[in-house]
Parts: C-alpha cells; structure tokens; sequence
C-alpha cells in the first residue's frame, strides 16, 4: 500500500467520522479533544499548509 497524501486523508475523514459518530451517542462528549486535533490536521494536509509554512520560513531565512 502507498502512503500519499490522498490515503493520508481518507483515513482521517473515517477516523473523523467514526468520532462525530461516537460524540452523537455518547453524552457527556468523551472524544471532543481527539475530534479537534484529527480535525485540524486534516484541514493542515487539505490546505497544503505544511508546504506552505516551510516555503515561507525558507524565503525568511534566505533573505537574512
């Protein structure tokens, strides 16, 4: 099997899903810190933020 980018993502989006659907049976919400960090790191890798970021650091510490 192949880790890219996209397998890395559908395994977030059931890990996500599997998360809001325990959070909706379970009521005082046992999962919500784990359903935010999942969250975020998907919203990271679908906004190609960590290319971004070093792009960024990179063009800083060039021009220094």
């Amino acid at each position: 099997m192949k880790l890219d980018k996209k397998s890395i993502e559908i395994t977030l989006l059931f890990m996500i899903c599997a998360l809001i659907g325990i959070e909706v049976s379970l009521e005082p919400n046992p999962y919500i810190h784990q359903l935010v960090i999942i969250m975020t790191i998907y919203i990271c890798l679908k906004h190609d933020l960590p290319n971004k970021v070093e792009r960024t650091v990179m063009k800083y510490w060039r021009n220094k």
